[in-house]
């Protein structure tokens, strides 16, 4: 039942596509490259070096890090045909044939912008909507079906959670990061 709702959801977004040209050429743009944009932000911070950005930049791919291995795991024990494999839909972007859930794609950019949302940086709303339409172009160019990106996002909510405050305050990682390499 679940899943038969997550493919009419699907169907629902797949049918649009190929309407509204900018929206898919936009849908590419953020499906296929604005993922970078997280990894130049997270090069600045460590340049920049001010107060904690290197603290945020560790701490940020810490988490992206541990929801990536998270959906490593996930995919041992669950494999989902993608969308373009099982339906006849738009596809806007290649993409291999490997287990659609969860999307790491929603997982690493979620991840890293409720980091950033955390530790109060400035923009950090620019970030998360970011991160969310990233999320859902994923769905738009035909990759993902809805459940593989809400599941990747909650990955990596959880995630940037339990790192921020669990991980981030364990006595070994505290004392790392008093280390000379990330204070200006």
């Amino acid at each position: 039942m679940i899943l038969d709702t997550d493919v009419k959801w699907f169907m629902f977004i797949n049918e649009r596509v190929s309407t509204y040209p900018l929206i898919d050429h936009l849908m590419i743009f953020f499906a296929e490259y604005v993922q970078y944009a997280f990894v130049l932000l997270l090069i600045m911070l460590w340049w920049r070096n001010k107060k904690n950005d290197r603290v945020i930049v560790f701490q940020a791919l810490f988490a992206f890090s541990l929801s990536y291995s998270v959906n490593r795991l996930i995919e041992l024990f669950i494999y989902r045909e993608r969308p373009f494999i099982t339906h006849d839909i738009v596809q806007l972007v290649e993409h291999t044939a490997n287990s659609s859930f969860p999307s790491d794609h929603a997982s690493s950019a979620i991840s890293i912008a409720v980091t950033l949302i955390l530790v109060t940086i400035r923009f950090r709303y620019l970030w998360c909507m970011i991160a969310i339409l990233i999320t859902f172009s994923r769905i738009w160019v035909g990759v993902h079906y809805p459940l593989d990106v809400i599941a990747g996002a909650l990955n990596g909510i959880l995630i940037a959670l339990v790192t921020h405050f669990l991980l981030i305050k364990q006595k070994t990682i505290a004392d790392f990061l008093r280390r000379p390499i990330f204070h200006s």
